[in-house]
Order: structure tokens, then C-alpha cells, then sequence
């Protein structure tokens, strides 16, 4: 009987030893004597969701950061670049910001490139830029090199004349005169088809054939009027004359192929047409020129397709 009580009482010596070393050993658990939960190890973050497939134009756009927009630099109200900050602005410009805003991207997120009439196609299909918004006619030979969004503006052609010249009243006073335009440009293929006996000084922007006339090496400017309006808006020494003799509706230009682009493009401009954008950046760089349709009448004379 002794024997077994010495046993029972060792037995619950060894136990409470047990329960003191098991007491030494719970540093970790909190004030309440509960050892805290297990944390799971934090997961790494994702990127943000695309609105846009993973193998779509605009999802490839937007993984690099930047839209690369080709725009012109010498084009009073639709891309003029300041000489001294080096920025290009206009309705153009606008136009490709809020196809950047579209995107989810930054106003900083917009590279503009200078596209000269001759380079806008070659720009697309080199892959050098991913749109084109530069007084871009929309015509039928171009549809098959490029795609296009459906017509954000439509213009003339027109001539533009030194204040002084009365030789040249209309279009139909252009043969035999010296007439500037630029080269590859749909007013050069107006006058070649029109006015074939016009002799013709090709170059890359509108600024240096005004400059021309200006010189006296040509006596009339001939493009778009809207282009037109802008240099006569700020310089009193030049005249618009003949009024309007084509029909010239400006798209904004793609890669060929590109129809998801084209769609999307073509939802940006619907968008900016009914809840007020495009009226607002109409009249604030076009509706100051004289002579301009207003926004309004401008927007209901597009056409809803190319």
C-alpha cells in the first residue's frame, strides 16, 4: 500500500513538472493566454484589371504606358507646336488626349510625333505610331492601306492668296498659276485631276507654302479651309478666296487590321459627341476663327460612318 501511494505522488510530481515546462514555454501567447491565430503570408499584388482582352490593340497599348499619337506641327486650331515650350496643341491634340483618357491613361502618357501629309501612312505601317489625328482626309484609295474611324470634321478645299492678289478669284483661275500644296496630300491629288495645267511646288508642311507665297514664289496657297483659316487668322497680310470646291471629311487613322482599335476609337468620338466634349474642344480651338460653322452645326453635318 505504501508502495503505491510513493508511486501515485511521484507520478504527480512528474505531471506538474510537465505542466510547469509546457507554462515556460507559451512566451508567445497573448495577454489573455490565447496563442494568437496563424497569419497566412501576404499574397503578391496583382496588377490592375484591363477593361480591354488581353490580345486586343488596346490592352497592348496600355501594358506599354503610352499611346503613341502622329499629329501635325504647323496647323494653326488643329496641331501647332509652340516654338518656345516645345508643346504641340489644337483640336487634334485634344482629340488624341481623350482617346489616351479612354484608355486609363495619363494626360503625361501621350507621345505626339510629327506626321507630315507624306508620312501618316507609312507611320501606321511601320508601326511607329499607333494612331494618326492630323486634318486626315477619309477617301477611298486610303481605306485600302489604313483603316478608319468615322468623321470627326469636314472640310473644303479652298485657296489662300496674298491680300493684294485679285488674279485669282475662284478655282477656276488656277490653271497656269504657281500653286503650293503638301506633298501626298489629297489637294494635291484635287489639283492634279482639276486643274492639271497648275504648276505645283510640293512640301512637307503648309507653314513653308505660305512662306512661299509670301516670297513670291507662288501665287496661292490651295488645302483645306479650315488649315487656311488658321493662317489667315493671324496673319492680315493673306486672304481666303473661291470658297469651297471639294468635300474633305477627317478620320483619325489605324494600321490596317486594326478593327478593334477602329471600334474603339469610333466609341471615344461617340462619346465625346453626346456628353459635350467635342463641342467643348470645338469651340475652343476652331470657333474662334471667323467664318466657322458652330460646334453644333459642325457636329450634326458628320456623317456616322466612313
Amino acid at each position: 500500500m505504501k508502495h503505491r501511494t510513493k508511486l501515485l505522488i511521484l507520478l504527480l510530481a512528474l505531471l506538474g513538472a510537465v505542466a510547469l515546462f509546457a507554462a515556460a514555454c507559451g512566451g508567445d501567447d497573448d495577454a489573455t493566454g490565447k496563442t494568437p491565430a496563424t497569419t497566412a503570408p501576404a499574397s503578391p499584388t496583382k496588377p490592375a484589371a484591363t477593361p480591354f482582352p488581353a490580345d486586343s490593340t488596346m490592352a497592348a497599348i496600355v501594358k506599354r504606358g503610352k499611346l503613341i499619337v502622329g499629329t501635325k506641327y504647323d496647323q494653326p486650331g488643329f496641331g501647332l507646336k509652340d516654338p518656345v515650350s516645345g508643346k504641340v496643341d489644337g483640336f487634334d491634340v485634344a482629340i488624341g488626349k481623350e482617346i489616351a483618357k479612354s484608355l486609363g491613361l495619363k494626360e503625361d502618357q501621350v507621345e505626339f510625333v510629327e506626321a507630315v501629309s507624306k508620312n501618316r501612312i507609312p507611320y501606321l505601317q511601320e508601326d511607329k505610331v499607333d494612331i494618326v489625328i492630323a486634318t486626315f482626309t477619309i477617301n477611298a484609295e486610303r481605306k485600302t492601306q489604313i483603316e478608319f474611324s468615322r468623321p470627326y470634321y469636314v472640310a473644303g478645299q479652298s485657296i489662300l492668296v496674298k491680300k493684294d492678289n485679285t488674279s485669282i478669284k475662284a478655282a477656276a483661275d488656277l490653271p497656269g498659276k504657281k500653286v503650293c500644296t503638301a506633298q501626298g496630300s489629297t489637294p494635291e491629288q484635287t489639283l492634279k485631276a482639276k486643274y492639271p495645267t497648275a504648276e505645283l511646288l510640293l512640301l512637307d508642311a503648309y507653314a513653308g507654302c505660305v512662306e512661299a507665297m509670301k516670297a513670291g514664289r507662288v501665287d496661292a496657297v490651295s488645302t483645306d479651309n479650315v488649315i487656311l483659316l488658321g493662317f489667315a487668322s493671324t496673319d492680315a497680310t493673306v486672304k481666303l478666296v473661291g470658297g469651297l470646291f471639294t468635300s474633305e471629311p477627317y478620320g483619325i487613322g489605324m494600321k490596317q487590321g486594326k478593327k478593334d482599335m477602329q471600334a474603339f476609337v469610333d466609341s471615344v468620338l461617340a462619346r465625346m459627341f453626346a456628353d459635350g466634349t467635342y463641342d467643348k474642344i470645338y469651340d475652343q480651338y476652331l470657333g474662334k476663327f471667323e467664318g466657322m460653322p458652330k460646334a453644333k452645326e459642325a457636329r450634326e453635318s458628320l456623317p456616322t460612318t466612313n
